[in-house]
C-alpha cells in the first residue's frame, strides 16, 4: 500500500505533489494523475464551490477541483489509518479499497453543473445520465425523475471507465461507493463491511466531504464558523465490532470533537450557506432562463461537461448587452431586499400575517418572491428528528472490557441536536423597496 506519510520506495510509481492551503501536501501517483488530468475533472477548476455566495464573501471564489482533491486526500488518509481493523480482508482487497476510496473522493462532485447547486434543477431527465443497466442492482435503475449532480457524477465515472481511464473493476467500485444502487465488482462484493466503511468515509455522517468543505469554505470566506479539530477527530476514529462485522466508529474521547464538527456545520449553514443575499441571485438566474435571456440546453452528459461557470457568465454578459434585465441584476450585483424571514415546517403555526403581507405587497405593485432554506444536520439514530436514522457506534473500555454503544448515548447535544432548518425568505426587488416599506408600515410589520 502507498504510504502517504513517507517517501515511496524506488519500486513504487512516482508521486506528484500538490500544495493545498488546508491539508498541506497532497500526493498522487501516476494512475491517479491520469484521472486528475482528464478534461472532465479539470473542468471542476471552473465550477465555483459556493456559487453566488462569493457575491457576499468576496474571498469565497474557490472551486470544486481543490475541494475534490481535499476529499480524495482525507478519504485515503483516513482509510490508511483504519485498514488494519479489517483483518478478514486480504491485502489485495485492502489495497484496491484504498485506491477506490481516494478516487471516489476525487469524483464525488464531478457532475456538478455551473454555479454548483444553483442550476441543478435544470439537469435533464435521469434516463439520459443513467448508467448501463448491468451496473445497477436489479430493480434499482433510476427512472422518471430529474437527474441530480450525483447521477451526473456516476455517469462521468462510467464514461471514464468506458474510455479506459479507469479499469472496469475500479470504475464499478467507485460508483458503488458513491451510490448503494450500483453493484460492486467481485473485488469488493465479497467484503460487505469494507464497502460500507468506504461509503462512510466518502458520504457518511462524518464523511470526508464535509470534513473538507467546512474548513475550506471557512478559509476562503474569511470566517471562523466552520473550524473544528480535524486532527483530533481522525485520531479518535476506530474500527468497532458491529452486528454485521467491523464498522467505523469513534472512541468515546472523540464524541466532543464530533459535536464540534456538527456545531461548525450548523454555524456555516446559518451564517454562510444560507445567507439572505445569494438566494435572490439564484432567483434572478431562474428568471433569466425562463425569460429566454440565456439557455442551458443540457441534453446529456456531453452537454453538461461543456458547461462551466465562465461559459454561463459569458452568456449572461451577452444577454445583458441585448437588454436582459435579469442578467443585468446578476452581473451588476443588484441584491433584492428581504422583507420577511420566517421559520416554517410541521411544528410551526401557519403565519397568516406573512400571507397578508405578501398579498398587500403584490396589490401595491411590488415584485414579490420567496426562497426556502432547508437543511438537517445529522441522520444519526437517536439524534432529534432522526430517531430512525443511521448508526454511529462509539467504543470505550471499562476495566479492560470493550463496550460498544451508539454515539448518541454519550452526548446530550446530539440527542437533541437535529432540529432541521426550514426558513422562508420573502423578497422584493430593490426598486420596490420604498413601496414595500410603506406597505409594511401600514400593516405594522417590522
Amino acid at each position: 500500500m502507498l504510504d502517504l506519510a513517507a517517501a515511496p520506495p524506488p519500486w513504487q510509481p512516482p508521486l506528484y505533489e500538490i500544495r493545498d492551503p488546508i491539508h498541506g501536501t497532497i500526493l498522487i501517483d501516476e494512475a491517479e494523475r491520469r484521472v486528475v488530468d482528464h478534461p472532465w475533472v479539470q473542468r471542476l477548476r471552473h465550477i465555483r464551490q459556493l456559487g453566488f455566495v462569493g457575491l457576499v464573501y468576496p474571498g469565497a471564489v474557490h472551486d470544486r477541483f481543490q475541494h475534490s482533491l481535499g476529499v480524495m486526500h482525507l478519504a485515503g488518509e483516513r482509510f490508511r489509518r483504519l485498514r488494519a481493523g479489517f483483518a478478514d480482508c486480504s491485502a489485495r482487497e485492502l489495497d484496491h479499497a484504498w485506491r477506490v476510496v481516494r478516487l471516489a473522493g476525487l469524483l464525488h462532485d464531478v457532475g456538478h453543473p455551473p454555479f454548483s447547486h444553483s442550476t441543478e434543477p435544470l439537469l435533464p431527465p435521469v434516463e439520459r445520465l443513467a448508467l448501463p443497466a448491468d451496473w445497477y442492482w436489479p430493480g434499482c435503475q433510476p427512472r422518471a425523475r430529474r437527474a441530480t449532480h450525483e447521477d451526473a457524477s456516476l455517469a462521468v465515472v462510467q464514461a471514464l471507465t468506458r474510455q479506459g481511464v479507469l479499469d472496469e473493476d475500479t470504475g464499478r467500485d467507485v460508483a458503488a461507493v458513491l451510490a448503494p444502487s450500483v453493484r460492486p465488482s467481485p473485488r469488493l462484493a465479497g467484503c460487505g463491511p469494507l464497502l460500507e466503511a468506504l461509503r462512510f468515509l466518502v458520504s457518511g455522517e462524518v464523511d470526508s466531504d464535509r470534513c473538507d468543505y467546512l474548513l475550506r469554505d471557512s478559509h476562503y470566506a474569511g470566517v471562523t464558523y466552520g473550524l473544528y479539530d480535524l486532527a483530533r477527530l481522525l485520531a479518535c476514529e476506530t474500527v468497532v465490532p458491529g452486528p454485521a462485522g467491523p464498522e467505523l466508529g469513534l472512541e468515546v474521547h472523540g464524541v466532543h470533537t464530533l459535536e464540534g464538527l456538527l456545531l461548525a456545520r450548523y454555524q456555516m449553514f446559518h451564517q454562510v450557506y444560507f445567507h439572505k443575499t445569494p438566494p435572490a441571485f439564484e432567483y434572478y438566474l431562474e428568471q433569466a432562463l425562463a425569460a429566454g435571456e440565456l439557455s442551458l440546453a443540457i441534453a446529456g452528459l456531453e452537454d453538461l461537461m461543456a458547461l462551466r461557470d465562465d461559459v454561463l457568465t459569458a452568456r449572461l454578459h451577452a444577454a445583458r448587452a441585448a437588454g436582459g434585465v435579469w442578467s443585468r441584476r446578476i452581473l451588476d450585483r443588484i441584491p433584492a431586499k428581504r422583507v420577511l424571514r420566517e421559520r416554517v415546517g410541521r411544528e410551526q403555526p401557519e403565519n397568516f400575517l406573512a400571507q397578508a403581507l405578501i398579498e398587500a405587497l403584490r396589490e401595491a405593485g411590488c415584485h414579490v418572491f420567496t426562497r426556502h432554506a432547508q437543511q438537517s444536520f445529522t441522520r444519526l439514530a437517536g439524534a432529534g428528528a432522526c430517531a430512525e436514522g443511521v448508526r454511529l457506534l462509539c467504543a470505550r473500555r471499562v476495566l479492560g472490557r470493550l463496550i460498544v454503544e451508539p454515539v448518541t448515548a454519550h452526548s446530550d447535544l446530539l440527542a437533541a441536536f437535529n432540529q432541521p432548518i426550514d426558513i422562508r425568505h420573502t423578497y422584493v426587488l430593490r426598486e420596490d423597496a420604498e413601496r414595500a416599506a410603506q406597505v409594511m408600515q401600514r400593516l405594522s410589520v417590522w
